[in-house]
């Protein structure tokens, strides 16, 4: 969130190459500081429920809409890293949140 806060912060609007990124800039300029804040809260919960997703799937917690296979995440060497990636996740997220 330090890096979209930064690059926020610091283009301007008219300098974006990227119209997505035009529109995002002109709309968080028109917010006030509080709302600024705000919004950066939505984004960082949008990130943070995607990744916790995407490892319930890796995870095998979460299924997939008509997909039938189990996802499996391995080291190079082979070894799988499957298990509880998600509750590992959410640990870490609520140990952020406390520090």
């Amino acid at each position: 969130m330090a890096l979209y806060q930064q690059i926020f912060s610091s283009t301007p609007a008219d300098n974006a190459s990227d119209p997505y990124w035009r529109r995002s800039l002109s709309l968080l300029n028109d917010l006030g500081p509080e709302q600024q804040g705000v919004l950066f809260e939505v984004m960082r919960q949008v990130a943070v429920d995607t990744t916790s997703n995407i490892l319930g799937v890796i995870g095998g917690v979460n299924a997939l809409n008509g997909v039938d296979e189990q996802f499996e995440l391995c080291s190079k060497e082979g070894g799988k890293l499957n298990g509880d990636l998600q509750s590992l996740f959410w640990a870490e997220e609520e140990k952020a949140l406390q520090g």
